[in-house]
Parts: C-alpha cells; sequence; structure tokens
C-alpha cells in the first residue's frame, strides 16, 4: 500500500446503525403506496390517460395500444388512487422502441396487476421510463413479477412492490419485482416485499438485470429469492444469486439502502443475501461500486449439508469499491454450519477498496465475519471500522478471519479501526491464509487493531508471505494458543515491524503479544511487552508498559488508543514511511514534538493530556 502523503483528508460523515435503521422505518412506514419523491414536472405534449379503467376508450391500456415509439403517456390528471388489471398486462410491442409513462406520484396512483398477470411488459428494444407511479401486486410465472423489460427500464420516483415471479417448480426465474434485459437506471425508487420462487437458478428477489445497474436514492426492503428442491431434479444446481439484487453488468449505487433481504437454496449454493454482482458460478465479471450505501440485516441460508454459501450483505464478481457505506447486520449459514463472508465476498478481483466505510456486526458461521477478499488480489482498507463481526467455525474447517479473511490474497490496511472481531478459529482481526500467493506483503500503517479474539492471532494471524507493519498499534486482543497480539506460521518469510505497539495482548492470563516462526523480526523503534515466541525482536525494543488509554474517537471518526501521561511510547518512534497524519487523518499531524510517537496515535504536547474527545467534537462544541 502505498502510504497517504497528501496535504488534507476531509473527514467525513459516517452512516451510524440507528441512522439507517430510521431511514428503513421512515420508508418501510410508507406502506405499498407510500410517501416517495414527487413525481416530475409532466412533459409537454403526452398522451392523457382520462380514465382508471382496465380497458376501453381513455384507459391506460388503450392510450398505451395507439402510442409510437418516443410517446409520452401521461396520467397525472387521474383522480383515481388505483388502476386494477383485470385482463391481464399493459403490453407495449416491439413496435415502440422507446415509450414513458409519467404519473402524479407512487403515493398518489399505483396499478396492480391484481396478482393475477405483470403490471407491464416491454417488448421493445429501447428503453420504458416510468416516474411517479407504484406498480404493485404482480404476478408471473416467468421472469419479472411486476415488469419485464426486454430492452432497458428507467424509473423515477417509483415504487414496485408485492410482487412475485415464477413458483416453485419453475427453472430459471429472475426478477421478483422485475426482470431487465438491458440496463436499468433507478432513482428515487422503492422495491419492496418482492420474491422470486423457482428451482435452478434464481436470481433477484427484487430486481434482476442483464447489464448495467445506476441506483440513486432508492431503497431495496423485505425482499426475497428461493431455490427450492424439486423431485428429480438436479440438487446441485438449485442456486440463487441476489436476495434483493442481481446485475450481470456495472453496478452503481450511490445513497441507497439495501435491508432486511433473504436469499435461500434448498439443495446447494447462494450467493449475495442482499447484492449479487456478476456470476461466480459462470465465472462472469462485472465491476460494483457502492457510495454512501447501506447494505443491512440480509440473510443468506442453504439447507445444503455440504454446501457454503457467501456473501450475507454482498456477493460480487470483479473489482468492487465501497465509500462512505455501511455493510451491518448481515449474516450467512448453512444447516451445517459451513457458509463464509458474513458481509462481503468478492471473487476475481484484482482490487477491493473499502474507503471511508464501516464493516460491522456481520456473522458468517464459518469464516470471514466481516469480509473474505478474493484469491490472488488486492483488498486496501482505508480511513475505515471493521467492527464486531464473527466468525463462528461452527462447521469445523478452521479458515478463520473474524474481521477480515484473505486466501491467496493481499491485505493492506490504513488509518482505519479494525476492533472487537471474533474468530472460533484464527485471525480474530485480520486472517490470512496462503499469504505468499498475494500480490503484494500484507501492510498494516497508521492503524489500530484491539480488543478482537480467536484461538490463535487474535489480533493477526498471518500463515504465508511477508507482512510490514508501521506506526500502529496492535492491542487487548487475546487467543487460546501463542500469539495473541501478531501470530505467524512458518510459511511467515518475513516480517518487519517500525514504529509499532503490539501489547497488552494475552492468552489466558499470559502476555502474548508476538509469536513468530521467523528467526528475526526487523524494524526498529517498537515498542512490544513480554514473550515473543522463537523469533528475536530488533535490539531497541522497548519493554515498559505503554500506559495505553481506552477506546475513543478522540477527534476522529475511527477508534483509537490515546497515550497517558509520561507514556514510554511519546517521542520515541520513527515515521520511516513518511506519513503527514497519525490514523485520525487531517489536521493530527505524525509528528509532534522531538520524533513520531510509536502506535497509531500521535500525542500533541501543546493539548492537555487529560482531555479524549469521544465523539468528534471538543469542549466547546
Amino acid at each position: 500500500m502505498t502510504p497517504v502523503l497528501r496535504s488534507s483528508r476531509a473527514a467525513l460523515p459516517r452512516l451510524r446503525p440507528l441512522a439507517a435503521c430510521l431511514a428503513s422505518a421512515l420508508f418501510l412506514q410508507a406502506g405499498v403506496l407510500g410517501a416517495a419523491a414527487p413525481s416530475p414536472s409532466a412533459p409537454r405534449g403526452g398522451l392523457a390517460v382520462l380514465n382508471c379503467d382496465d380497458s376501453g376508450a381513455g384507459s391506460l391500456r388503450d392510450v398505451v395500444a395507439g402510442a409510437v415509439s418516443g410517446d409520452v403517456v401521461d396520467l397525472t390528471a387521474l383522480s383515481c388512487a388505483s388502476i386494477t388489471l383485470t385482463s391481464g398486462a399493459i403490453v407495449i410491442g416491439s413496435g415502440i422502441a422507446d415509450l414513458t409513462l409519467h404519473g402524479p406520484g407512487s403515493a398518489a396512483l399505483g396499478i396492480s396487476g391484481n396478482n393475477a398477470s405483470r403490471v407491464l411488459e416491454h417488448d421493445g428494444t429501447g428503453t420504458l421510463t416510468v416516474s411517479g407511479l407504484a406498480l404493485v401486486q404482480g404476478s408471473a410465472a416467468g421472469n419479472g413479477g411486476c415488469i419485464l423489460a426486454s430492452g432497458n427500464l428507467s424509473l423515477a420516483g417509483v415504487t414496485v412492490a408485492q410482487c412475485t415471479a415464477g413458483t416453485d417448480d419453475v427453472a430459471g426465474i429472475s426478477g421478483g419485482g422485475a426482470f431487465v434485459a438491458g440496463n436499468a437506471t433507478l432513482a428515487d425508487t422503492q422495491f419492496t416485499t418482492n420474491a422470486v420462487n423457482g428451482n435452478l437458478r434464481v436470481r433477484g428477489g427484487a430486481l434482476a438485470v442483464g447489464g448495467t445497474l445506476t441506483t440513486t436514492s432508492s431503497l431495496f426492503a423485505g425482499n426475497s429469492a428461493h431455490s427450492h428442491s424439486v423431485t428429480g431434479g438436479n440438487a446441485f444446481a438449485n442456486i440463487v444469486e441476489g436476495g434483493a439484487l442481481f446485475a450481470l453488468g456495472s453496478t452503481h449505487l450511490t445513497d441507497s439502502i439495501v435491508t432486511g433481504n433473504t436469499a435461500t437454496s434448498d439443495t446447494f449454493e447462494v450467493f449475495g443475501g442482499g447484492i449479487a454482482v456478476g456470476s461466480h458460478p459462470d465465472n462472469a465479471e462485472a465491476p460494483l461500486d457502492i457510495l454512501r450505501g447501506t447494505v443491512s440485516g440480509n440473510t443468506v441460508v442453504s439447507t445444503c449439508d455440504v454446501c457454503a454459501p457467501q456473501g450475507g450483505g454482498i456477493a460480487a464478481v470483479g473489482t468492487t469499491r465501497l465509500r462512505d457505506t455501511q455493510v451491518s447486520d448481515n449474516s450467512v449459514g448453512s444447516t451445517n454450519h459451513y457458509g463464509g463472508a458474513g458481509g462481503l465476498r468478492v471473487f476475481n478481483a484484482g482490487s477491493v477498496e473499502i474507503i471511508r466505510s464501516t464493516i460491522s456486526g456481520n456473522h458468517a458461521d464459518s469464516a470471514g465475519g466481516g469480509m473474505i477478499g478474493p484469491a490472488y488480489g488486492l483488498v486496501s482498507i482505508d480511513g475505515s471500522s471493521i467492527t464486531a463481526n464473527v466468525a463462528g467455525n461452527q462447521g469445523g474447517t478452521n479458515e478463520g478471519g473474524g474481521g477480515v479473511q484473505c486466501v491467496a490474497c493481499t491485505f493492506q490496511v490504513q488509518s482505519s479501526a479494525i476492533t472487537g472481531n471474533t474468530a472460533e478459529a484464527n485471525g480474530g482481526g485480520i486472517g490470512v491464509l496462503y499469504g505468499e500467493s498475494g500480490p503484494a506483503p500484507m501492510a498494516i500503517i497508521d492503524s489500530t487493531i484491539s480488543g478482537n479474539s480467536a484461538s490463535e492471532g487474535g489480533g493477526v494471524m498471518l500463515d504465508g508471505g511477508n507482512a510490514q507493519l508501521s506506526n500502529s498499534t496492535i492491542a487487548f486482543n487475546t487467543s487460546t494458543q501463542r500469539g495473541a497480539g501478531f501470530s505467524a506460521s512458518e510459511y511467515a518469510y518475513q516480517i518487519d515491524l517500525q514504529s509499532t505497539i503490539v501489547s497488552n495482548n494475552t492468552n489466558g492470563a499470559a502476555p502474548a503479544n508476538v509469536w513468530a516462526f521467523p528467526e528475526t523480526v526487523t524494524g526498529a523503534n517498537n515498542l512490544i511487552p513480554g514473550s515473543s515466541g522463537p523469533a528475536q525482536l530488533p535490539a531497541d525494543t522497548i519493554t515498559a508498559d505503554p500506559l495505553l488509554q481506552p477506546l475513543a474517537l478522540n477527534g476522529a471518526t475511527t477508534l483509537t488508543h490515546a497515550l497517558g501521561a509520561g507514556s514510554p511510547a511519546i517521542d520515541t518512534g520513527n515515521n520511516m514511511i513518511g506519513l503527514l497524519f497519525d490514523q485520525r487523518g487531517d489536521p493530527f499531524l505524525r509528528e509532534l514534538g522531538a520524533a513520531a510517537d510509536i502506535g497509531a496515535f500521535e500525542t500533541d504536547p501543546a493539548a492537555s493530556s487529560d482531555v479524549i474527545f469521544q465523539d468528534g467534537f471538543d469542549d466547546g462544541a
């Protein structure tokens, strides 16, 4: 990882669990025809719908039948609350490439499929655009419970709710709310309580998209995808992808919430309780980018005895980036307690970036409580928090990784906190297996790893490859064997520690800060009290108590351990990699006083030593 050498780093507001829950509740209270964004202004020259009848002169069906490509169908003058379809879906024929349906707002007008048909079918190859409407209670034996689009789909201020696609004995079903063969663009749109059911491949409880997906300020809540067992069928082909969203193309989510969705397979694998991008079974890659998103409370379940479902919140196949995003309280599991990546699972990616984001409270029955990175890829975490995730090891696979698991990949973290995670196997905070196969050495820079627990490597477990730790604090982690703070197996080749605290880590009642097979650990200006296993630490290592203060925000957005007055870590470290700031970022300089402090926190000699900022505000706020 290249150190942060920028001149400033703004402390951006972070999504908090309570705020996310409140936002979800406000959306859900609105109901099927609940309050959504106001409908855009009616375009001029539209074809007016005159009544709310299912058919006949002036009805929506009649107006659409007379439209040509490029027309706008205007429903804004209607005074009724709903149109109930009793003679099937509104079909937009293949001769109409592009058509717009414009309503008065999703709270004002809904179109119901009456639980007997889809609401809209577009056979054209252009774009179906819908705004200001609720599309509800659609039902289809095939793809797309409420909407089937052969081309592209654009929704603005739309609610899609209580739609169902497929049945238990129908194979290969996608899109409980909508199926889009081309690209989909959504703004201020809600997909709630939709469901897709079938067997073999089942995708997208809310929405399935064959091309690119772009969403802004949208909600996906309470949707489900379920692949059912069928007598005489191939049990090992019943695969579910995306409890809410499935997309085969580039996917971009901005200011959107994906919450409370479920993906279930009766007999085989599941990928993505909330979101699935690309397809792991088909080795199809697509990039995923989430900005200011919330992915919370989603669930992956497989009732297969030998399966390992993946990605309670997100399963992505390809380059993945999360910015200012919260992935929280998602879970993944199976009948015999296999399953990995409670929050995020990434496959086939050269890079994964987690920037100013939070991965918290996720649970995996087996491995990777918070996330699992891609083999041979680089996982880069900056300015983020990974906290209170659990990897259960209930299936006995001993893979570990309570916060993060890297299998044959490289994990690099900077200006971040990895705290309070648990692995029943190894690597409570970070677990690296086959690290020698990753593209670069593991790096921990300007970061805090605290309060994690595991059987070995309560803070960090390195099984293979090299590691560089700089200006970081690894403290108060626990294990039941060997290194509680940092543990490295015989497959770890070279470990370099610079200006790092590894302290107050315990194995039972005994100190167990560093345990490493390499004959020597290189570096300088470290503070490591107590035993270190077979490895020899650098000759200048300080062994006194660093006087670490309790975890606190200390004026920033990630947790740190401040140094108590008189700590031997003050002014005795180095800044060999040229960092401008400590873990907290701008304005907290990396070097104050005679030299840099050891660890992730830099003490300001001009500030009162007894002031610790708990919430990012000083006493005058």
